[in-house]
């Protein structure tokens, strides 16, 4: 099964619940806002439950936009949560000269999915 077959599937179960019919015209914007939001998290200090949001509304934004088959907006926020994990990894290393390996790992996977997700955007 092809990944479009995929995105097609997702689509049209996704567009049977009216929540997830309603937000699926901002799913590009969901998914920049809230990794943006995250990447901002860093500097200003929003809270646990905005951090939190920012998460469940990440996924639920990259969700719809695969099932949408937007694979460069998709690329962009992968690329932007990836940025993210990149200056908490690097911001460990050199304040506190220490190795966070799960950071690593989450910056590893988002950086692959990104860029897996841009090489897909350039084959349509």
């Amino acid at each position: 099964m092809k990944l479009e077959q995929v995105c097609q599937t997702l689509n049209a179960y996704l567009s049977q619940k009216s929540i997830f019919r309603t937000l699926m015209p901002l799913a590009s914007v969901l998914t920049i806002v809230f990794a943006v939001l995250s990447l901002l998290s860093n500097w200003i200090y929003l809270g646990s439950f905005v951090n939190a949001l920012c998460f469940w509304g990440f996924v639920v934004g990259i969700l719809l936009t695969l099932s949408l088959c937007q694979f460069q907006m998709l690329a962009i926020g992968l690329g932007l949560w990836a940025v993210d994990y990149a200056y908490t990894f690097l911001y460990n290393l050199i304040r506190f000269r220490s190795v966070a390996y799960g950071t690593l790992l989450y910056l590893v996977v988002y950086g692959l999915l990104a860029f897996f997700a841009y090489k897909k955007s350039l084959e349509k």
